[in-house]
């Protein structure tokens, strides 16, 4: 079971675990993601099996990482009796229940861990149930634990929203005695028979011998397989003609009539066919049917639908100004500054007089904008009112990042690195008004980049992306007194911090991972799949949430349940390109930047309401 105390003590051991992270794309995290798509009331879920050839049960999916961690004693109790396991945790938010997982014939291939929201006088039996739903509704699609091990995906030029797909479940629906069904094809542009639809995953698996000889020779391939018998036949459209195979799997015991389960297996192959007109058919695109989930963690309310910049290439960060009304982009491929309306989102003016912008800074006591930017004019400082250049500071070329902290009046700025054809990379810390520089910070790194200030202490902590490390800084000395290694994946560009919990999140793109750090230790107690090509991430102190924008068109969400223990939540659809952002707590608002990308005309904001 997913104990909250289990848990923060797996943090002690986390490195060796994260080691062992298993692909994403597997059928049991595509299970997972799927059933917490469709149940928005979960909020987390994780599936301990043991696979195959290993002698451990550990985790191979869930919405909080860890995976491969070792099931304990709790954990095989229900694995081994079949007796479920329920709880509330000890902080007394969330009702735990354990269930044994089990596959089509009901074997039992491991335990599954559904955790909901709970406050007292909440109904655990009525809760109890859901999750056996949910246990009941899985072992439908499980055909056993080495399917859960693999790919979902095994083709992933393969769709798997079509038509054959809606098939294969309506079907299953319709059928309850049914255990198993898959259908092969060659798809139109393919040369290969493969699964197109099926209620086990394995989508564009290529055909078996035994899928070929059905199709060739119209000779259906009929066995038994211990508790289960097999009907594999020739898949046929309405007018008869042959598209592929259709493989229809029963429950089975000894002395069951073999010729009986073979007429039911036509009857399901015909009616099939009635449904079928054309190979194309197949493969035409179905929209899944969206879920309401009625505590949505943010719902897309606008996008700068007006503007229509015709932008190619990049925008980078946004700047705020919640008093006046004002919302600032860099766009820094363009060399412009674009202005929005914080509370409408539409667009009001480009603002010139940059080359490459990236951080903006607002200083509002001093009506002065700060725009930190690697072309050869350097950092800007801009009135606010006439947006008018009454500054620069002077520094390296290929100034980017930019953080100002508030409990000195300082502002950090990195400069220096490989996109400017330098080896070093700079940590500046300047007084953003006069340019003067206090300190300069050199690290034998030509990729450095977020900073974040500690406020209530004395460090500083930089993603140096090339070394796979956070380093540490101390604000006085300005020396590094720490290198905290990052393990599991690499390039880390982004990051926000939680002060209150002494926690560092830091975002990676090589593979796409949220990390959590420990800051009094520098250990990493989180490891999460975070969206692809994401340039932001931010900590939402008041909803204990972490956003993560991806350049693949979505929005992850990871709600922190204990300081070392961090769910993520069904992805929100966004836009491609997406990548970057910005949290505005005061209105309770998330906006997005979309940028173009290279070979693309365009560019838009969205806007996002944060959910309770």
């Amino acid at each position: 079971m997913v104990r909250y105390a289990m848990l923060l003590l797996t943090a002690l051991v986390a490195p060796p675990l994260l080691a062992q992270q298993t692909p994403p794309e597997n059928y049991a995290q595509h299970l997972v993601d799927e059933t917490l798509a469709t149940h928005p009331e979960i909020a987390i879920m994780a599936m301990h099996v043991t696979p195959p050839k290993q002698a451990d049960n550990v985790i191979i999916a869930s919405n909080i990482g860890r995976i491969g961690k070792k099931a304990d004693s709790d954990d095989m109790g229900v694995v081994n009796t079949g007796k479920p396991a329920m709880a509330v945790n000890k902080e007394g938010d969330h009702f735990e229940v354990e269930l044994p997982l089990k596959d089509v014939t009901n074997d039992t291939v491991g335990a599954v861990s559904i955790v909901y929201p709970y406050k007292a006088g909440d109904d655990k039996t009525a809760l109890a149930k859901r999750a056996e739903a949910v246990a009941d509704q899985l072992h439908r699609k499980i055909s056993n634990a080495a399917n859960l091990t693999q790919a979902y995906r095994f083709d992933p030029t393969i769709p798997t929203h079509t038509y054959a797909q809606q098939l294969v479940d309506q079907t299953m629906a319709a059928h309850p005695k049914l255990l198993i069904l898959m259908l092969h094809i060659v798809p139109p542009g393919k040369t290969t028979n493969v699964v197109v639809g099926s209620s086990i995953g394995r989508i564009g698996k290529p055909a078996d011998a035994d899928d070929m000889r059905a199709i060739n020779t119209g000779i259906p391939n009929l066995e038994v397989n211990g508790l289960r018998f097999e009907v594999e036949t020739r898949l046929l459209d309405v007018k008869g003609r042959t598209l592929g195979a259709v493989g229809i799997v029963f429950p089975y015991k000894p002395g069951d009539d073999k010729a009986a389960l073979k007429r039911e297996g036509f009857a399901i192959r015909d009616e099939l066919r009635a449904r079928i007109s054309s190979l194309a058919k197949l493969m035409q695109p179905v929209q899944p049917v969206p879920v309401v989930d009625p505590h949505p963690t943010a719902t897309l309310i606008g996008r700068s639908t007006g503007w229509k910049p015709g932008y190619s290439g990049d925008f980078d960060h946004f700047g705020v100004d919640v008093k006046g009304n004002r919302l600032w982009l860099a766009a820094e491929d363009h060399g412009t500054l674009e202005l929005f309306n914080l509370r409408t989102g539409q667009h009001e003016r480009t603002l010139t007089g940059v080359e490459t912008p990236h951080a903006i800074i607002y200083l509002p006591k001093a009506n002065r904008l700060i725009v930190t930017d690697s072309g050869k004019g350097m950092t800007k400082v801009f009135n606010a009112t006439t947006y008018k250049v009454v500054g620069h500071i002077k520094l390296e070329p290929g100034a980017d990042s930019g953080e100002y902290d508030p409990s000195t009046g300082h502002l950090y700025i990195v400069t220096g690195g490989k996109d400017v054809g330098m080896k070093d990379c700079f940590l500046n810390e300047v007084n953003p008004l006069t340019g003067h520089v206090y300190h300069k910070l050199r690290f034998d790194s030509d990729h450095t980049e977020a900073v974040k200030a500690e406020q209530h202490g004395n460090r500083l902590f930089v993603n140096v992306a090339d070394h796979n490390e956070v380093d540490v800084v101390d604000k006085k000395t300005f020396k590094v007194i720490a290198r905290w290694p990052l393990s599991g994946a690499q390039t880390n560009l982004s990051m926000a911090l939680d002060e209150a919990d002494h926690r560092l999140f830091v975002g990676t793109r090589n593979p796409s991972k949220l990390f959590v750090l420990n800051t009094d230790t520098g250990a990493t107690v989180a490891m999460l799949d975070a969206p692809a090509i994401s340039d932001g991430l931010f900590w939402d102190s008041a909803r204990k949430r972490v956003y993560v924008p991806g350049g693949d068109g979505y929005l992850g969400v990871f709600q922190q349940v204990t300081p070392d223990l961090y769910a993520a939540r069904p992805r929100i659809p966004s836009a491609i390109g997406a990548k970057s952002g910005i949290v505005v707590p005061q209105l309770n608002r998330l906006f997005l930047a979309a940028s173009p990308g290279e070979h693309g005309k365009g560019g838009e904001v969205l806007q996002f309401a944060l959910g309770q």
